[in-house]
């Protein structure tokens, strides 16, 4: 029987509308049925949620924790094949706003991200939490002058630093955080972001686009600090003072003076004036760990360059105030044509590097006054003389000038007895009741400490030699005693166990990636120890409110500085792989937001690397809902650490290339 024709016309459409109905039953099933939050990396092993290992708690917590010490004045990568941020993004032509100077309009960082947070609901260990609700924005409005992608919030709190009544002793140049409200937004990506070159070839060539400042070529073309040559930028391994190149500077200082012992005896080293830090990354080949430091000022970049290196460095200046570190830390502080009067304002700059400078430990000093003869530098090099003899140190050797450069070498007292034997009690020694000797924003002192040993007592006048100093524990941390001897063994013990039985088997990290890593609250340093035989370096930092410790970490010979993570830490944005926090949670939002913690790590870590948060299952429950904000791929690891990895998702921006 024939079809009518009306039937045959409305046959397609019931097809359509049955196929169209069917599908979108099986969407709702899988929508009803799969998990689909960012976060549950299923593709993980199932083992990374199995129970607790059978190792011993750390036993840094046993040590009292002391109050807070210290408060700022009241001012206002997978490799190289991974796409890059713009290409990630889907995006082409030049930058975008995000990185516009948006100074015209004035003002510091207004913090108005319209952050609203909505507690988390409760569950059981291995429940997947979603995301806070966070209304994450890029930084805007950062002030003239202060590019986004590079925002450092205590560096750059532009109306503060407008305040500033004088300028003559670099205060501009120092810490001046905002405070009411703190920074919660977040740092964009320069265009055309990449990851980092590995180590070792980082130290030798960077990509241009991951810090994209020209003005040092230009300014330092003539010797040879950096170049750009395609893509990338060079660094040749030259400098101002390396005439035949660093490699050979450093070999020379040991020529004239032998008892330096590069990674022997002299392992920590402080570089004022770093530069571009050639000095500590060639260093890094003798097993020395140098500290290089410089201010964010008119030499573009500087610390950034290095960090993107993988050299260890930190913005710092001499200024008004002490530097982070405790008293006595550094075997050698070095300074190649730096500019800084050390006589200054009594002689406290100089005084600040005593205070730093283990006892019997060595100033290099290679600067214009050391060689030339103009008035003026003759005039800082007489001045210099009495200053260092006032000081009680003494010259151990002054080279001849050699390819138009020389190097003076002072070394600090081992003992009183000098102080007892001058003339003049100028500068004075400090009083024992000084209440500012704790460094964290406490003005210069304008006294000598005294040494607290004896001449006689070798043991604590030098370490023994690298690498036995890395296990071994010094009297000279306040409330010191056996008690606190064996928490330090223990600790020593936990975190060489538990590395290698749980970090290097169960984190789905890729370490042949991580050249740096930021230990948050590093106790005795153990972690760092623990990874000692790794080709990368460790910045241990001490939170003010905890136990001071950093003592033993440069006892040890290791590197750390000390800061409040109420506060943003002094580096650049995207310039570490890893940043590790133990026990810390709890105490530190007491203080503060978990959202401005949070953003304060976002800014220092790099995209695709990783935040690993070692503490108990309720401050997991409470940090991994806002790294899931943030669009980081987290999971949680024997119920005791939580691993997050940053993806190269910033607000309006997809996600991609986070993988």
């Amino acid at each position: 029987m024939a079809v009518p024709s009306s039937d045959r016309a409305r046959r397609p459409f019931l097809l359509s509308l049955s196929l169209f109905l069917f599908i979108s039953a099986i969407l709702v099933l899988l929508f009803l049925f799969l998990d689909p939050s960012p976060g549950s990396l299923a593709f993980l092993p199932s083992r990374l949620s199995g129970s607790a290992p059978s190792l011993p708690p750390p036993r840094q917590q046993d040590l009292t924790p002391t109050p807070t010490r210290g408060s700022p004045p009241h001012s206002q990568p997978a490799e190289a094949s991974q796409p890059t941020a713009a290409e990630a993004h889907g995006e082409s032509g030049s930058r975008g706003s995000d990185d516009d100077d948006r100074g015209a309009r004035g003002g510091e960082a207004d913090g108005k991200t319209g952050t609203s947070v909505v507690a988390a609901g409760a569950g059981g260990d291995d429940e997947e939490l979603p995301p806070v609700s966070v209304r994450w924005e890029t930084c805007s409005r950062l002030g003239r002058g202060v590019s986004s992608t590079d925002y450092i919030p205590c560096l750059d709190n532009v109306r503060a630093i407008k305040a500033l009544r004088s300028r003559r002793h670099m205060e501009h140049r120092e810490r001046h955080c905002p405070v009411a409200p703190r920074p919660r937004c977040l740092v964009p990506l320069p265009f055309g972001y990449r990851t980092p070159v590995p180590w070792p070839r980082s130290r030798d060539m960077i990509w241009y686009n991951n810090v994209p400042h020209p003005k040092l070529v230009e300014y330092k073309k003539d010797q040879n600090w950096v170049t750009r040559s395609g893509d990338y930028l060079v660094f040749p391994g030259g400098g101002t003072q390396f005439k035949d190149g660093v490699g050979r500077y450093i070999q020379f200082i040991e020529q004239i003076m032998p008892a330096i012992q590069w990674g022997m005896r002299t392992r920590t080293v402080l570089d004022v004036g770093c530069g571009v830090a050639s000095f500590g990354g060639y260093l890094l080949d003798r097993n020395v760990i140098t500290m290089s430091f410089a201010p964010k000022d008119e030499h573009e970049a500087q610390i950034q360059f290095a960090l993107e290196r993988g050299i260890p460095a930190f913005l710092a200046v001499i200024g008004t105030q002490k530097l982070p570190f405790p008293d006595n830390a550094f075997d050698v502080v070095h300074c190649a044509r730096c500019r800084v009067h050390w006589y200054a304002n009594g002689g406290k700059p100089l005084l600040e590097l005593n205070r730093v400078l283990r006892p019997g430990g060595y100033f290099i000093w290679s600067a214009t006054p050391v060689y030339r003869q103009e008035k003026r530098d003759q005039d800082d090099w007489n001045a210099m003389v009495t200053l260092t003899k006032s000081i009680c140190w003494r010259t151990v050797v002054k080279s001849q000038v050699v390819n138009g450069i020389a190097v003076v070498i002072y070394q600090k007292p081992a003992s009183n007895f000098c102080y007892s034997e001058r003339k003049a009690n100028e500068p004075p020694l400090c009083s024992k009741t000084d209440v500012s000797r704790f460094p964290w924003y406490a003005p210069l002192d304008s006294c000598i400490f005294a040494t607290a040993v004896s001449s006689s007592d070798e043991r604590n006048n030098w370490p023994v030699p690298w690498p036995e100093r890395l296990n071994v524990r010094y009297a000279s941390a306040p409330g010191d005693s056996a008690s606190n001897k064996e928490v330090f063994e223990a600790d020593t013990k936990y975190w060489k166990q538990v590395v290698s039985e749980v970090y290097f088997s169960d984190f789905p990290l890729n370490w042949s990636s991580i050249r740096n890593i930021m230990d948050m609250n590093a106790g005795f340093g153990g972690f760092a120890a623990a990874l000692i035989d790794q080709p990368l370096w460790v910045m241990n930092v001490i939170p003010i409110d905890q136990p001071d410790t950093l003592p033993v970490i440069f006892n040890r010979g290791l590197i750390g500085a000390y800061h409040d993570w109420c506060e943003s830490f002094n580096t650049y944005p995207r310039t570490y792989d890893l940043l590790h926090m133990s026990n810390l949670v709890g105490s530190l939002t007491n203080r503060c937001d978990i959202i401005e913690v949070a953003a304060e790590i976002d800014r220092i870590l790099r995209p695709g690397r990783w935040f690993v948060l070692k503490d108990t299952i309720e401050m997991i429950k409470k940090m991994r809902p806002v790294l899931k904000s943030l669009h980081y791929e987290t999971v949680v690891v024997k119920q005791q650490f939580l691993v997050a990895r940053k993806s190269f998702w910033r607000p309006g921006k997809p996600a991609s290339g986070s993988r």
